[in-house]
């Protein structure tokens, strides 16, 4: 994603502004959430709606930018945004519907309703996908590594078909914590072999139509006419926007397309439970247990953790060319809804953790865990740039995960590279940074004479790389040229020397330059992500296949060489 400059702030549709209230004088904090928002929209750019729902009433909504530039229609509270990944609470709750109604068991071996899943020698429950403890390989990077772009009409037997075909788990399942989209897709056809009814057909009629959520619907059709769509964007290195949209019309994981003022219903069901009742809802904020007896902080399609002290429930959602973001404080009865038509560097949860900084200022400031954590932030921001951020800067690599990172030191700061893109990092302390994008921590360090850095995501997943060589100048690219074959994706990829760079070349696939990573590693783009070739070499040294890796995709999936040097 490119990084686009700060914008500012055009309303180009209506506000609503409610009365005063405890978290203070309604105005101001609108011309303080209009500041949030300003850096991002602009005249003629698409851009975002905003929600902040408190005590079951609006509090504060405004809808900024163009839901379609090509007919400059603007954003209004009525827009219908695709809000990804805050889709799978919906997948969640439909499956603990049918268990409560006796129909599954969230302990049943996900194989007795989709036979098509190899049998791995471990036993894959239901509760597993819904945690995300699966082990399965995410189903979207394995349509980008097959040549099968975001761009593509996909089926769900297309997606089915392609994770039948994995012969390997990232990990045996309850071992740890991956997110992978290929849980949720699952539980929806889980959801219709059981039903008979679509995951589209079920979720209206056992959620939304009951809620009164009448924008709202899993997108299972690409040809269907949205009434009031905004249309997905992403910015221009040179300025501007492309039209960015998916074909994909796999459900479970994503597609579900909505509005603000229906996540405000489906919001306040979480207090009320009038669908489904209020033990479900407790099951759904239930964190997955590990075979350890570990607890994720990952629930079942929502994340659950605290920010400043205060209990907090969320998920984002990133796809194409949307961002949304849903996060809600129970004890204080206070959620904040983001949708955007426009990617780059809008960040859904540090734009609803800005919001809360705003509205919740008093219930920070009466938290005693709060107290510690706002002088933290205020001493962060304020540190000069760190004079150690060059002898951090370098590749790291986990081997055992697949991970790579990359980080460069400039101008007294540490960034983290991806895709060519920089994303600073907020200093915390001595070796210790945060991700501004992620919330992922990094605290850089000496184990067994090694340099390393520990990462840990906001999940709690928590990884360790080494510090490696970068690439050797110069290095002799045709050793890796060739032809090299997937039998899981049945794919082949030939690999050529083009001015000075090595060149993925694919039928019906863009030709794609590498980058060099390290020694023997390369990286590429996904559609949203990279991905890590490792050459494997015998023992005379001859380049015999590579592994590939994603952050969601361990490096067992393995191409073999048929062709080349």
């Amino acid at each position: 994603m490119k990084y686009h400059p700060a914008l500012c702030c055009c309303l180009l549709a209506f506000s609503m502004l409610a009365a005063r209230d405890s978290s203070g004088q309604t105005p101001t904090m609108g011309r303080q959430i209009d500041a949030v928002f300003g850096k991002y929209i602009s005249s003629g750019t698409p851009g975002c709606v905003v929600s902040v729902v408190q005590n079951g009433s609006v509090l504060y909504a405004r809808a900024y930018g163009l839901a379609n530039l090509e007919w400059a229609l603007p954003n209004t509270l009525d827009t219908v945004f695709d809000i990804g990944s805050v889709s799978k609470q919906f997948t969640a709750f439909a499956i603990l519907l049918l268990a409560q109604d006796g129909r599954i068991s969230l302990d049943d071996d996900i194989r007795k309703y989709l036979p098509e899943i190899p049998n791995y020698g471990k036993v894959i429950r239901i509760h597993h996908l819904l945690n995300h403890t699966s082990g399965l390989r995410n189903y979207t990077d394995l349509f980008d590594l097959a040549g099968i772009p975001e761009i593509d009409l996909t089926t769900d037997q297309d997606a089915l078909n392609l994770v039948a075909r994995q012969k390997k788990l990232n990990f045996a399942p309850g071992e740890e914590f991956l997110y992978s989209d290929t849980n949720f897709f699952l539980l929806s056809l889980i959801v219709e072999r059981v039903t008979g009814k679509s995951l589209r057909q079920f979720a209206g009629e056992r959620i939304f139509d009951p809620l009164d959520m009448t924008s709202t619907h899993f997108h299972n059709d690409t040809t269907m006419v949205v009434n009031h769509r905004a249309t997905g964007y992403k910015p221009l290195g040179h300025g501007g926007f492309a039209i960015d949209m998916s074909n994909f019309e796999e459900l479970g994981d994503g597609s579900v397309m909505t509005t603000v003022e229906d996540l405000k219903k489906w919001d306040e069901n979480f207090y009320t439970g009038r669908v489904g009742g209020m033990n479900l809802i407790r099951q759904m904020q239930e964190g997955g247990r590990l075979n350890n007896g570990a607890v994720n902080l990952y629930a079942k399609g929502l994340v659950v953790d605290q920010y400043r002290g205060l209990r907090r429930v969320q998920h984002a959602g990133e796809w194409v060319g949307y961002r949304a973001g849903l996060t809600r404080y129970p004890d204080q009865r206070t959620s904040f809804i983001t949708l955007c038509n426009t990617i780059g560097d809008v960040f859904p949860t540090n734009l609803n953790q800005a919001l809360a900084d705003i509205v919740l200022q008093d219930a920070f400031r009466s938290s005693v865990v709060a107290a510690h954590s706002v002088s933290d932030s205020t001493e962060s921001s304020n540190k000069p740039a760190n004079d150690q951020a060059s002898e951090f800067q370098g590749v790291y690599w986990d081997s055992l995960h697949g991970y790579f990172r990359h980080f460069v030191a400039g101008h007294g700061r540490l960034y983290r590279e991806d895709q060519g893109d920089l994303f600073a990092l907020e200093t915390e302390g001595p070796g210790k940074f945060r991700d501004v994008e992620s919330g992922t921590r990094f605290e850089f360090g000496i184990g067994n004479g090694v340099s390393n850095v520990q990462e840990r995501q906001e999940e709690g997943e928590h990884l360790t790389l080494i510090k490696v060589p970068g690439p050797t100048a110069g290095q002799d690219l045709s050793a890796f040229a060739g032809s090299y074959v997937s039998d899981e994706l049945n794919v082949t990829w030939t690999l050529i020397v083009r001015d000075g760079r090595l060149v993925r070349t694919q039928y019906l696939y863009p030709d794609q330059a590498l980058r060099p990573a390290f020694e023997d590693a390369f990286s590429g783009d996904l559609s949203e992500d990279t991905y890590l070739l490792h050459f494997q070499r015998d023992s005379t040294g001859h380049v015999t296949g590579f592994a590939v890796s994603t952050d969601m995709i361990r490096p067992t999936l393995t191409f073999t060489r048929v062709q080349g040097r």
